[in-house]
């Protein structure tokens, strides 16, 4: 059997990084930046990784540069053995919270933001005051690509959200929906019956164009239904309820936190409803990163937290 360190003796290792880069950037002037080399060197770089692996790797379209079903394949396994040889070669330095410093971009719904990013932040203040957090809900249809391309380095979001990205992924927790009125609605008595989801006018919410997974669970048993009003925000909807006919289902949680400031009354719904399961997402070649790797695992230690509570 040959032996596999001579195979790799005529290849210069540094060219598996500036694929690295060619691939998150898709242009070759903004990796040569990524990577502080001249436009020329990268150029270079990519002919030499064309005939290294006998295929174009990256081809020009009309929007850009394309990568090959071939680079394609070789992008997450690249990612994560560059992630272990960093571990490797650079584990010893660690991540220290109380002193180092990081910048971390998050993506996450508002009911996430309210129920975990907040407690969160809290934490930090006190355990880490040198990580800063940029959270966003922006271009969830996109958090494929934004992951891929080292925009997002976390995201907080529901597993539908969540279950088109080929990266690492853990369940942070989850929550049930209830249904929920103002306090002051006298047409909804101790309990919220299927009459009343079929009589009374009903708040949906919808991201984009796509529908709900309460809508949808609803249409399944026979008691789908166009909306009276939609929003696009969970928190925001929770504001729409109060002084209205309305009815919604909303996240236990987010009820705990609102609710009583709101004057909303929560109640079992009559239909069982799935549950809303959040996870955590990111990309293979952050997972060896201390510092990505020290808040991963303080969300989910404080997510058992709330969970406990």
């Amino acid at each position: 059997m040959a032996d596999p360190t001579s195979r790799l003796t005529g290849v210069d290792l540094n060219l598996l990084v500036t694929l690295d880069a060619l691939l998150l950037e898709r242009s070759v002037t903004r990796a040569g930046q990524r990577l502080s080399l001249t436009q020329s060197a990268t150029s270079n770089a990519l002919a030499r990784l064309r005939r290294l692996f006998d295929d174009e790797l990256l081809v020009r379209t009309d929007h850009g540069m394309r990568p090959t079903p071939r680079a394609e394949e070789l992008e997450l396994p690249l990612r994560e053995i560059l992630g272990q040889v960093e571990e490797t070669v650079l584990g010893e330095a660690g991540f220290d919270p109380a002193h180092d410093s990081h910048t971390f971009n998050v993506l996450a719904t508002d009911y996430v933001t309210l129920t975990l990013v907040r407690p969160l932040i809290k934490a930090l203040a006190v355990e880490a005051p040198n990580i800063h957090l940029r959270v966003g809900a922006e271009q969830l249809e996109t958090l494929d690509r934004r992951l891929q391309r080292g925009e997002v380095d976390l995201a907080l979001l529901p597993s539908r959200l969540t279950a088109s990205t080929d990266g690492p992924s853990v369940v942070v927790y989850e929550d049930r929906f209830l249904g929920v009125v103002a306090e002051d609605n006298a047409e909804v008595g101790k309990r919220l019956t299927r009459r009343h989801l079929r009589e009374l006018p009903y708040l949906s919410f919808r991201q984009g164009r796509a529908r709900s997974m309460v809508d949808l669970a609803l249409e399944r048993m026979g008691l789908g239904r166009e909306p009276d009003a939609t929003c696009e925000s969970f928190l925001g909807g929770a504001f729409l309820l109060p002084g209205t006919r309305m009815f919604a289902f909303l996240q236990e949680r987010l009820i705990r936190e609102l609710g009583q400031a709101l004057a909303l009354r929560a109640m079992k719904p009559p239909v069982d409803l799935p549950p809303l399961v959040t996870h955590m997402s990111w990309h293979p070649s952050s997972s060896h990163d201390p510092a990505h790797r020290w808040l991963r695992e303080r969300i989910l230690r404080l997510a058992a937290t709330l969970a406990d509570g």
